[in-house]
């Protein structure tokens, strides 16, 4: 499909998952020339207003504005201003792409999603949802490495400890980036998921997966950098096999909730770690 000029352009609805390669997809995607994604690659103005569970609530919700991004605070003022904001955007010549690629937006409700698909209907503009998936195991232990890494941690003693700690644990904030089968229900209740682009981190870099991504969005294609790597956490450590046991029995339901909802993917060949791991007892 080949984007025309009397199109209207798409706004692209990012709803993670968090080390799924969202900020790959954002950096290839917000370079073209007929997009533009704004002054934020995660805008957080639908998580600050409806999720309470991810810390962005009250007096916690003005603690993120930060002086670049006044706007933002306006967004989460008046909303209604977020939906003119990136009409706007569209208006703009030879823009046909824009959009809010925000991975805790895989915690929103189905009304949520909703809201936002009827925000952004009133303005002419259809929605085209995204969500990216990656081995729930291997999905974990990136997002704490990374989270070790800003803390100038990177020891394998420290990480192997701080895993085990999880999954004695299981926060609540770090289930909801991780329950895809929550958003997964979300988002076929509110635009069915055969509306939606579902692929996994695994899949995304590969010719075809971006190939039918560029179809999805209704834009031309351009070749992505293959090379380019973002936020990647690399590490040596070799995790110990009752830590892995213990990491596939706490995901084991987002495995089966994936297998229920896109039974057309192959989990055994894509997630090689948790397959093995989940199954494990």
């Amino acid at each position: 499909m080949t984007a025309t000029t009397d199109a209207p352009g798409v706004f692209l609805l990012g709803l993670g998952a968090q080390k799924a390669g969202t900020s790959w997809l954002h950096a290839q995607l917000n370079r073209r020339r007929d997009a533009d994604f704004g002054f934020l690659k995660e805008y957080h103005i639908h998580d600050a207003l409806t999720l309470p569970a991810a810390g962005f609530s009250g007096r916690s919700r003005r603690s993120l504005l930060k002086p670049r991004t006044w706007r933002r605070q306006r967004f989460l003022d008046r909303p209604e201003r977020y939906y003119a904001y990136f009409a706007r955007l569209l208006r703009r010549p030879g823009i046909q792409l824009t959009g809010d690629i925000t991975p805790s937006y895989c915690g929103l409700s189905a009304a949520t999603l909703l809201t936002i698909r009827t925000g952004f209907i009133n303005q002419g503009i259809p929605v085209k949802p995204l969500f990216l998936m990656r081995d729930p195991i291997e999905r974990i232990v990136s997002s704490l490495r990374m989270q070790r890494r800003k803390q100038g941690l990177q020891d394998s003693t420290g990480e192997i400890q701080a895993l085990c700690d999880l999954c004695r644990e299981r926060p609540e904030r770090i289930n909801l980036r991780s329950d895809y089968g929550h958003t997964l229900t979300a988002l076929k209740d509110s635009f069915g998921l055969k509306h939606c682009f579902i692929a996994t981190y695994e899949q995304m870099f590969h010719q075809n997966c971006w190939a039918e991504l560029c179809r999805f969005l209704g834009v031309r294609y351009q070749e992505p950098q293959w090379e380019q790597r973002v936020n990647v956490s690399r590490t040596d450590t070799d995790l110990p096999e009752e830590l892995l046991k213990q990491l596939g029995q706490w995901q084991e339901p987002t495995l089966a909730a994936v297998q229920l909802h896109c039974p057309e993917l192959d989990l055994t060949r894509l997630w090689p770690t948790a397959s093995r791991w989940c199954s494990a007892r």
